[in-house]
């Protein structure tokens, strides 16, 4: 039987594990899921850079592979439609790695960088430009899962969107930048 594999986005202390294949996943200034809340915008800093609070995504098994999921690859169509002085960085961590994302709701994530994910180590180190991860050059993500397991399986990929001060103020356009998970299974 095909494996059913969904995409989590993991928030919260818990973590609260919420499913966003096929759906947006907004970036605010809040730890939690959501496809449209503006309440809790990231504010254009007055000098320096405004954070998202991070992003923990996951691959999560629910339906066993007849044999084995691997080969796992997250990629973006290159594009970043964001604008001026909005940025989205990516890195990697291992499976049992999760760390609650910290800020000021409403304000400001705090960076995502190895020092400030406390519950495992970044790779890289300091996280790189979401958009040179593209379908022919995707960013390699660790893991994989057998038969007869199902969960969470691979490392998390991590996401933030950085706010400097060349940003225009509003809300963005509804159109989603593209993210893409790629796997092999046999």
């Amino acid at each position: 039987m095909v494996a059913v594999i969904d995409i989590e986005r993991l928030t919260g202390a818990g973590p609260t594990r919420t499913t966003i294949k096929g759906i947006n996943s907004r970036f605010n200034a809040f730890d939690s899921q959501t496809t449209g809340d503006t309440a809790n915008p990231i504010e254009i800093p007055g000098a320096g850079t405004n954070y998202s609070y991070w992003a923990n995504t996951q691959l999560n098994c629910t339906t066993t592979p007849d044999n084995l999921v691997d080969a796992l690859e997250w990629f973006t169509d290159g594009s970043n439609t964001y604008g001026t002085g909005i940025a989205l960085v990516v890195a990697q961590a291992a499976l049992a790695s999760y760390t609650e994302a910290p800020g000021t709701p409403g304000v400001s994530g705090t960076e995502l960088t190895n020092a400030n994910y406390t519950g495992g180590t970044l790779t890289p180190a300091t996280p790189t430009d979401a958009f040179n991860e593209t379908t022919g050059s995707p960013l390699s993500v660790a893991g994989s899962i057998a038969n007869p397991s199902t969960g969470a399986f691979g490392d998390m990929v991590i996401l933030q969107v950085q706010v400097g001060t060349s940003a225009t103020p509003g809300t963005k356009p509804a159109t989603p930048e593209d993210i893409t998970w790629r796997y092999d299974e046999t």
